[in-house]
């Protein structure tokens, strides 16, 4: 039971530190072209880098309120204002408000998955909301928490099977499944998966998250488990494929790399 427990709390604890669909339900407005939805998985991310400079959520409010005045509800206005109010929650508990962090989530998750017609982004993103959700939860309510990680993660590779997302969020899950459990770890098989698909897309409006998360935490499990080599090789790929990435330093010192 406590192996259980505290696979909950890492689990939970791994969130905070990060399209196959239709056309009607992922149609940009002709309107937004030179607006919000630009570029809009960027804008969020550096809005969130200006919260903690601010100490103030008002930079993520900012942009969400962009993405209500538009009056719209299709799936990816919906899906862009969950991951900001993703991240206000993320932020929220960064600074100590642990109330509004919970509320925040369970609000955005709550609407995530009344959304008709979900597409995989939709469940790869409800994966990672009600992860990070498992912290404010014990018991039977975790458990039952974990078991909706795991399920939506698997829709969403389901309907894409090139969804990186959905591929990190498996792996992040089970790396964070205590080895006691009785059940075989697919760590390396679902986070290999995750970093062999293209996280970039031509539609700026289009999610892209995951890729990096999904190295790092690779990486991670092959030097816990004494797989220098492959981690090496893990390491030199990222490297490759994206060279500003912010922890292949750190990695290299780790792996007496030059």
């Amino acid at each position: 039971m406590k192996n259980v427990i505290l696979f909950l709390i890492l689990l939970a604890s791994a969130m905070t530190s990060l399209y196959t669909a239709d056309a009607d339900c992922y149609e940009v407005p002709k309107r937004t072209s030179d607006t919000v939805f630009g570029a809009i998985q960027g804008k969020i991310e550096s809005a969130m880098n200006n919260c903690f400079v601010l100490n103030s959520v008002s930079p993520l409010d900012s942009l969400s309120e962009r993405l209500n005045r538009g009056g719209l509800r299709n799936n990816i206005v919906q899906y862009w204002k969950g991951y900001i109010n993703y991240y206000k929650s993320v932020f929220y508990m960064k600074v100590g408000n642990r109330a509004e962090s919970a509320k925040l989530i369970k609000e955005a998750s709550l609407t995530l998955d009344s959304v008709a017609d979900k597409t995989s982004e939709d469940y790869a993103l409800l994966a990672l909301m009600q992860s990070f959700s498992i912290q404010f939860v014990s018991g039977v309510e975790a458990g039952k928490l974990a078991l909706m990680v795991k399920r939506n993660a698997e829709k969403a590779v389901e309907m894409d099977s090139t969804n990186v997302r959905g591929w990190y969020i498996l792996g992040s899950h089970d790396y964070y499944t205590p080895a006691g459990l009785a059940r075989e770890s697919k760590v390396e098989y679902y986070l290999r998966k995750a970093i062999s698909f293209a996280s970039k897309s031509e539609d700026a409006y289009r999610p892209t998250w995951g890729k990096e998360n999904a190295y790092e935490l690779l990486i991670r499990y092959y030097i816990q488990n004494g797989k220098k080599e492959e981690s090496k090789e893990c390491l030199s790929a990222l490297e490759k494929e994206n060279p500003d990435c912010y922890f292949i330093r750190e990695y290299k010192k780790k792996l007496d790399i030059q």
